[in-house]
């Protein structure tokens, strides 16, 4: 039968317009009855059957719908197939997690936490949610968030990056607002909505606000939300990327919103990178104390348990591969040393493996390989420091920049120049300015923890073990005599880590 035939050609256009995969590989054949559509995909699965039942059935009638099928591809180019590049757009699209990411599909695609973290999220308290950039914070919240749509319970979303490095009383008002205004269709019978939101309009173009200001409006907040509250569900506020705040306000702000929702049945759910925060303010008695006010909930184990890191990033390219009808990731990869890697080279941080691994499949398309190698993922490594060298310029207070470039410069010329290993130690102190300075080279991933503590010589002095960021040295060749601590994701032996050099303060003049 001739290819244009107009019900097989509306078919398989809506199929790959619901499917996400444009250019698959079909074939037209010829029947008795007419003629027939078989598509072949990688891996078919109920998604895509599902996908193709509902096209035909909306399908016209007339004389009857065009009979259609999926099969198993055989075997082809598999980083370029139309399934390889819906991954690689996928992948894209989970870089940056929102409100409304992934949509109806968000449980299709989402992988739960090493350590079942969904259970705390969800349940009616207060949360704060740790982690490096990427480690999965926001997917949290939005797991949390999802959860309550099903029943129809309340919630209001604010991306805090909205307010990044503001420190001006406003922001409180104007979140306030906000919360108001995506809580309207719960609020709207209360007869203060109006008269709430027009005294917190009006006090939003105030000049200046002090914290007495703002104190006298919080008991007609609490009036309002109050009163809906009663007998009603419970509502949650989730404050996305709650770091993005100057530090000086970072404790006021959810001290004033805990005095509107304390007891109101009312949580909040913040995300945040935890040497970038701070929420209680201990001299002025304000904000959110834990474990009191709100509980914790850290998400990144680093590589300290790589075994289980690299168990739970295959799961989540997994879940993006399938959907997109590949049979796994490993699919893709010329060998399993190629998940290893990435495990290593993304020290355990899921955003940073998707991100990698859809830079490796690139490269590895432009050359024209069939799959990803370790070469292509060294190579996504060298290339994302500058993006995470970036990042420090945002995320880092403007004092302290400076400070971390050059304590960031000092851990590379130990590591790669001096001792030509990519591991290291440093005793843990608080009172040491390097140890605090490399604690926040860790949160932007630009140094990783491979042990949280382990006992080196003189009995009751600790030392964390960690990498330098592989970006800093795979694939430069001046770097190529660098020794790789543990290439597999195998548990780290305490004998390895005691005979890993010790990154000190320098020696006074």
């Amino acid at each position: 039968m001739e290819e244009s035939d107009r019900g097989l050609k509306e078919v398989l256009a809506e199929f790959e317009r619901r499917t996400g995969l444009p250019g698959v590989e079909r074939e037209f054949k010829e029947r008795t009855d007419g003629g027939a559509l078989i598509i072949y995909l990688a891996n078919p699965n109920d998604r895509f059957y599902r996908i193709l039942q509902e096209v035909l059935s909306s399908a016209p009638t007339e004389p009857q719908a065009p009979p259609a099928t999926i099969k198993t591809r055989a075997e082809g180019n598999r980083v370029q197939s139309p399934e390889g590049r819906y991954l690689l757009r996928t992948l894209s699209e989970s870089l940056n997690i929102s409100r409304f990411s992934f949509k109806e599909d968000f449980f299709a695609r989402y992988t739960k936490s090493v350590s079942g973290a969904e259970a705390q999220v969800t349940a009616a308290a207060n949360h704060v949610v740790f982690g490096r950039r990427g480690a999965g914070k926001s997917s949290l919240l939005l797991y949390a968030l999802h959860a309550r749509d099903p029943v129809n319970q309340p919630s209001a979303w604010i991306d805090m990056q909205l307010y990044e490095k503001r420190a001006d009383n406003r922001v409180v008002l104007d979140l306030f607002s906000e919360v108001m205004k995506q809580c309207e269709p719960l609020l709207r019978l209360n007869p203060e909505l109006s008269i709430t939101q027009a005294l917190v309009d009006r006090l939003r173009n105030n000049g200046t606000l002090a914290d007495d200001t703002i104190g006298k409006i919080l008991p007609d907040l609490r009036r309002l939300f109050g009163r809906n509250a009663s007998g009603a569900k419970d509502l949650f506020i989730f404050l996305d990327d709650f770091h993005a705040l100057d530090v000086d306000l970072q404790p006021k702000l959810p001290g004033f919103i805990y005095s509107v929702t304390r007891g109101n049945n009312i949580f909040l759910k913040l995300s945040a990178i935890e040497t970038l925060t701070k929420t209680w303010d201990s001299q002025a008695h304000t904000g959110l104390q834990a474990p009191h006010d709100a509980q914790t909930i850290k998400l990144d184990y680093n590589l300290t348990m790589p075994d289980k890191a690299a168990k739970h990033i295959e799961a989540i390219l997994d879940a993006h591969a399938v959907y997109c009808g590949l049979p796994s990731v490993r699919f893709l990869c010329t060998s399993s040393e190629v998940i290893s890697r990435l495990v290593w080279v993304s020290a355990g941080v899921p955003r940073d493996a998707l991100n990698m691994f859809a830079q490796a499949m690139t490269k590895g398309a432009t050359v024209g390989q069939n799959r990803v190698s370790v070469t292509n993922v060294n190579l996504a490594a060298s290339e994302m420091v500058s993006q995470k060298l970036r990042e420090l310029e945002i995320d880092a207070p403007a004092p302290e920049e400076g400070e971390l470039r050059d304590v960031l410069e000092r851990v590379k010329d130990f590591c790669v120049k001096e001792k030509r290993k990519n591991a290291f130690l440093i005793e843990i102190r608080n009172d040491s300015s390097l140890y605090r300075q490399v604690l926040k080279l860790i949160d932007l991933r630009l140094v990783h923890v491979i042990s949280e503590g382990i006992t080196v010589g003189e009995a009751g002095r600790k030392y964390l073990g960690l990498i330098l960021d592989y970006g800093f040295y795979t694939g430069i060749r001046a770097a190529q005599s660098v020794d790789l601590f543990n290439k597999q994701t195998e548990r780290v032996a305490y004998k390895d880590l005691r005979k890993l050099p010790v990154l000190a303060e320098p020696r006074q003049a």
